[in-house]
């Protein structure tokens, strides 16, 4: 009997505290995520900017590992950033506002363009160039 009673307190010990571990590790897991979306987000927007205002012919290219989890990344009105990801309670839109006018060479419909390659998980390479006086193109190459 005593053996059993060990057993079961053991047991109560254990899977309550592999319970509460696991759901912080998935917490965990999706702060990162957002995290490394709002890193990537500001620093293609801050480097947009900073090309914007270098002037015509300016661009740089920046190294962007790409979370799992994002579904889309779309500009719209030229001034938003937008990336759409999957959490556990959904889809997100995380935005980022740019003051540089923003495109890309995908396909644009209603002032929103799609931003081919951002969405794909890994390591990407992301070119930013000031095309005109007016705006800067984003692609990833």
């Amino acid at each position: 009997m005593e053996y059993l009673l060990v057993v079961a307190l053991t047991f109560a010990i254990i899977v309550p505290t592999t319970y509460l571990f696991y759901n912080y590790s998935k917490e965990s897991s999706q702060e990162i995520t957002d995290a490394q979306v709002a890193q990537l987000g500001r620093s293609i927007v801050d480097a947009a900017e900073s090309i914007f205002y270098s002037g015509k012919g300016s661009k740089t290219t920046l190294e962007m590992n790409i979370p799992d989890n994002i579904q889309s990344a779309v500009i719209i009105d030229g001034r938003e950033l937008v990336f759409n990801m999957t959490t556990s309670f959904g889809v997100s839109e995380i935005v980022f506002f740019s003051s540089a006018n923003l495109t890309t060479n995908g396909s644009c419909s209603a002032n929103v363009c799609n931003i081919p390659g951002l969405a794909n998980s890994g390591l990407k390479k992301v070119k930013i160039e000031s095309v005109s006086t007016s705006s800067v193109r984003i692609e990833v190459i």
